[in-house]
């Protein structure tokens, strides 16, 4: 299979799998003394995955104070819902995100604790935090593992242990998906690569990935021009620009919405010869209970977009890596 690391991917995995003792140390110490409330914080793309598990504990009933911010957004708008006894939970690949940086100075100065991801020691956020979790290829996990054990120790996730050893069968499954996924995502490069726009849709725990992929990769790493847009709001706007030459890719996954994108599935394929379908139910997951499935949507759809990341830098002729302005420039 055309550049994939297999024994990579399943090491990242493996060390997602493996922060989560860890972790739950951390979260039980902070229970243990007590909180207020909890603050996700991120931007670009570490909001976006720490929104993907906003919405999966909201469809799981979490009651929680837990409260997601855009860490820029935070420097100017505040909230007056942070105080001294809110945790602060937050991610970083880089360990040096400059907005990141700034908001965790500003909830150290009033006094709230930090617990972070960060894959790369040495690095402002990696020294900024006070409780650090490092490892590589694990931030879905982290998220996961954080928002899970707090809704644990609360008493609002009975079947968390079967969850948490369920889920050590993802790793494996991971790899599968990748290799399920390759020729799906192959032949989507090669047919759309070069489209002038292309619309992403998703809903639910699947929302912020459409917006993501179309963010993060489509944009940042390949220079396309996308529309991301939640199936809940497909209907209110951007259905009038679909016509019969517009690719639409629809991410469906299995949570409580996957209705949501039914509909929207239903009307593209009215009006557009260019839609696409990434379903999260195409992949077999050993070991995993059906009521979870949902719940690691994100996970599994990350897995098979990975695919398609390979075929649009090939067929584009564009390393990823290349980026005119973003870190490139002073801004």
């Amino acid at each position: 299979m055309f550049n994939f690391d297999e024994n990579r991917v399943r090491t990242e995995h493996t060390n997602g799998v493996n922060l989560i003792p860890e972790v739950e140390k951390i979260v039980d110490k902070i229970c243990e003394e007590g909180y207020k409330n909890i603050f996700l914080f991120g931007i670009g793309g570490t909001l976006l995955y720490a929104g993907q598990i906003m919405h999966t504990i909201k469809q799981m009933g979490c009651t929680l104070p837990i409260y997601l911010e855009n860490a820029q957004d935070f420097m100017y708008e505040g909230n007056a819902n942070f105080t001294k006894d809110s945790v602060v939970v937050i991610a970083s690949l880089s360990g040096h995100t400059v907005e990141v940086e700034a908001a965790v100075d500003k909830a150290h100065e009033i006094g709230a604790r930090v617990i972070g991801y960060v894959e790369k020691l040495n690095t402002p956020l990696a020294d900024k935090v006070d409780y650090l979790v490092n490892t590589f290829g694990g931030e879905y996990y982290w998220w996961y593992s954080v928002a899970l054990r707090f809704m644990k120790n609360a008493g609002q996730f009975d079947k968390y242990d079967q969850f948490m050893t369920e889920l050590k069968n993802m790793p494996e499954n991971v790899v599968n998906v990748y290799k399920k996924a390759d020729a799906q995502m192959e032949a989507y490069a090669k047919q759309y690569c070069d489209e002038p726009i292309t619309y992403l849709v998703g809903s639910g725990n699947l929302e912020d990935w459409a917006v993501c992929y179309g963010m993060c990769i489509m944009e940042e790493m390949q220079w396309m021009r996308t529309r991301p847009i939640s199936a809940a709001n497909f209907f209110h706007g951007t259905l009038e620009v679909i016509e019969r030459d517009i690719p639409v890719i629809l991410i469906k996954g299995e949570d409580k919405t996957r209705p949501e994108m039914e509909r929207v599935e239903k009307f593209v394929n009215r009006v557009s010869r260019k839609v696409t379908v990434f379903d999260t139910k195409e992949f077999e997951l050993k070991g995993i209970s059906d009521e979870f499935r949902g719940m690691l949507s994100p996970i599994v759809m990350r897995s098979a977009f990975m695919r398609l990341n390979v075929h649009l830098e090939e067929c584009r002729k564009h390393p990823i890596d290349i980026r005119r302005y973003y870190k490139a420039l002073d801004y």
